[in-house]
Parts: C-alpha cells; structure tokens; sequence
C-alpha cells in the first residue's frame, strides 16, 4: 500500500472538487435527463432503468441471469491503492444488491498521467484488482483515456438465477428495514480530509469503505429477503425513498437505530456536512414526513441524507427474520441494525422519527 501524501506530486482529492458517490449527478436532474432516452424492451431484459433499479438483469437461460453495472468516481482519500480498492467495493456492491454474483470487471480509468508518476496509476489499479479478487471474480482488461481529474471505476457483470434476482421493489407492508453498514462516509471524508479524525475513527471509515457487501448478502440469503438495494450516492434517505416508492408503500425510518460512524454525529453537529447531503435533503424534501416536531432541524438528519461510498445494503423482510439477520450480520463483525419499518400509505413516503421503536 502506498501512501500519496509524502511523494512530492498533487494529492489525488486536491483535484476534485467532490470525491466518490458524492460526486453523482441528483436524482432529480438524473430523472430529467433519462426521461427523454429512447429504449428497446426485450423480454429477456428482466431489470434495467425502471425503478432506479442498481443494475441491469438480462436472462440468458432458464437457470442463469447475468447482471450488469458500472460505477466510477473521482478520488476520496490520497493513497492510490486505497482509493482504487474503494471505487471496486462501490462497483462491486450493485451486484451483491441485485442478489448475485460477481465474476467478470473491467477497469474505467480517467487519469493525468502527466500529473503522477506510473507507480499511482499502477497502485490504483492494484487496490481494485485486489477487491475483484477478494469478491472471487476475474480481472479481465478495461478503457483508459487521459482526462484532467483522476476517475476510476469498474464495469462488473455478475450472474444470479433469473428467479432469485433481489430488487428494490418486493417489500412487504409490515417488512423491516435492515441496512448491513454504518452511514456517515461523506461525513467521516470530510472529518478525515481535515484532519479532524481519531485514529480509530478513521479505521472505521477506512474499514468500512473496503469491505465488500459479500458476507452481508450471504447471510441475508439465508432468509426470505422480500427487496433490497444498497445505500451510495444518494444517501439512506434517497434508497429508502426508491425502495419504498418502487414497492408502493410508505417507510418509517427510526433515527436513532441507525448506526453511525465515529464522529459523524459530532462533526454533523459543528455543520461539517459535504454539498451532496444538502442536495439529497433538497431533492427528496417532497418525499418525507418528520415525525417529531424539530426533528427536520436535528444535526442527526443531516446524516440520513449524506451521500454514501461503498455503503451497505438495505434489506427487507418480515421482522423476526430480520431480527436473526441482524444478530447473524453482528456474529460476523458487521455494525449492522433494524432501522425501520414498511407499512401502507403514501407510495415513496419516509416518515422520520427520531427515536427508535418495537417493529409492529
């Protein structure tokens, strides 16, 4: 693992203006350009960009599926390895949301070259093959152009039977919400960019950045999952919306159930909150109902609308299995939690309450 801070060239996020799943375009805006896409409906198309799904499902048998996606992004933290090993756990992550496998990537690399030295490039690219690898797929070639920004990423396709397929439209009304990790990287980035971490508050956000969503799905599999998506750029607030708009139903979300990295409440409380979090609030407003009075004004809301990198997934599924998830995904080391709950009412609705609850 290298280290960009002391080699005497620009640091990698000195460049950008907006690291990671931060730097997505709005879901607002996103929606206004997609709308006017021309689009080819094939049978075999399972899934593709209805729903905001995470990735496209295409059927290839009766028994095998193959899913497709791709993500990229501009650098979060300094060290190249680091920053590649994090842009493939965040690509890598849609497939483990749609209930399947990895097995194939390619490299997406946008990079100066004249900027750094080849031992960066090699570096990042070494972070993101390492991931592959780990998530048990193949490392099978990619693109690369010369662009002013360093931007990196992987397209994966992954396979899963065609009846097995998790989407962010199968909640039940009484379902709880598990998520798998803790929320706050956009936070923590910031906290870490500077310098205001503890050194164990970083671990946590280092450790959480590069651990891949393989165990957190394995478990899930383990017990009837009714949806599930993961938890990026658009915050736990905007996946919950999509989950529960694409379900029809209305999702309660318990603040205080959502387990936090170190800082992030206090760092949200002395405003250190990124441009993304304020775009998320500003894009979903219409979609959520604050419980509480003042809840809208608390500093831990900011967080529910943070924009998060290699996040973890969401699942839905009636409480007592989610119960037992929960336990297994704590049995495991993972900071999973129940955050909530599914009910009928408006389609896309999250009401926010500030204190956790008995899931009905």
């Amino acid at each position: 693992m290298s280290d960009s801070s002391h080699s005497g060239y620009v640091k990698l996020t000195d460049s950008t203006k907006a690291g990671g799943c931060a730097a997505k375009i709005s879901s607002a805006e996103l929606e206004e350009i997609l709308r006017a896409l021309p689009t080819l409906h094939s049978p075999r198309l399972l899934y593709g960009m209805d729903n905001f799904e995470d990735a496209a499902v295409y059927r290839i048998t009766d028994d095998v599926a193959i899913i497709q996606t791709i993500d990229f992004f501009p650098p979060v933290v300094d060290d190249p390895y680091l920053f590649g090993r994090i842009a493939a756990v965040n690509a890598l992550s849609d497939v483990y949301a749609m209930g399947g496998k990895p097995i194939i990537a390619l490299n997406v690399l946008c990079f100066p070259t004249c900027d750094y030295p080849t031992e960066v490039v090699r570096e990042i690219l070494r972070g993101g093959a390492d991931a592959v690898v780990e998530a048990g797929a193949s490392m099978a070639g990619g693109h690369s152009i010369q662009a002013s920004v360093p931007i990196y990423g992987l397209s994966v396709t992954g396979i899963v039977h065609p009846d097995r397929v998790l989407t962010n439209s199968g909640a039940c009304e009484g379902d709880a919400i598990v998520i798998s990790k803790p929320i706050g990287t956009g936070i923590a980035l910031l906290g870490l960019k500077g310098q205001q971490l503890t050194a164990s508050s970083q671990k946590q956000l280092l450790d959480n950045l590069t651990t891949l969503n393989n165990r957190s799905l394995e478990a899930a599999l383990n017990y009837t999952v009714h949806a599930a998506t993961d938890v990026t750029g658009f915050g736990l607030i905007g996946h919950l919306h999509e989950m529960a708009h694409a379900s029809r139903l209305t999702a309660t979300l318990w603040a205080d159930c959502v387990p936090l990295l170190g800082q992030t409440a206090e760092l949200a409380e002395l405003g250190l909150v990124p441009a993304g979090a304020y775009a998320n609030r500003h894009a979903y407003a219409e979609h959520i109902h604050y419980i509480d009075k003042n809840a809208e004004d608390d500093p831990l809301c900011d967080l529910l609308f943070d924009p998060q990198t290699a996040g973890g997934l969401l699942f839905a599924l009636e409480p007592a299995a989610a119960q037992a998830l929960v336990r297994q995904l704590k049995d495991i080391g993972l900071n999973a939690a129940l955050i909530g709950q599914f009910k009928s009412g408006k389609a896309g609705l999250v009401e926010i309450a500030l204190q956790c609850r008995e899931v009905a």
